[in-house]
């Protein structure tokens, strides 16, 4: 007897996955990048379909900082406003943008 799995919703505008699943998970996910050289700056988009329902998309900021690799996680009501930073900075100016992002987590007490 067949099983009944539930039709995949169609993929977001931006994923580039190369979808193999056949199951009734199914991962988009997309990568820009790296901007400002090797490795500066990356950005990676996930979102998850679990059956009938789509997940909220994700969004990861990898960046240097002083030579040793970070992560950031972008909430999606934070993306607009990062995009609109990020946009306005000249591509000279990612390494200093990463740097300073290092700096406020060291300053607000985390672990750069």
């Amino acid at each position: 007897m067949a099983e009944n799995l539930p039709a995949h919703r169609p993929c977001p505008p931006w994923c580039r996955a190369e979808h193999t699943e056949t199951g009734p998970k199914r991962v988009h996910t997309s990568t820009f990048g790296p901007f400002s050289g090797a490795g500066q700056i990356v950005i990676r988009y996930v979102q998850v379909d679990e059956g009938a329902v789509r997940r909220p998309p994700l969004a990861r900021l990898a960046y240097r900082d002083a030579g040793q690799p970070r992560l950031m996680d972008v909430e999606p009501d934070d993306a607009a406003d990062w995009a609109a930073i990020i946009s306005g900075l000249d591509i000279r100016s990612f390494t200093e943008f990463a740097e300073a992002l290092g700096n406020v987590v060291r300053d607000l007490g985390g672990e750069a």
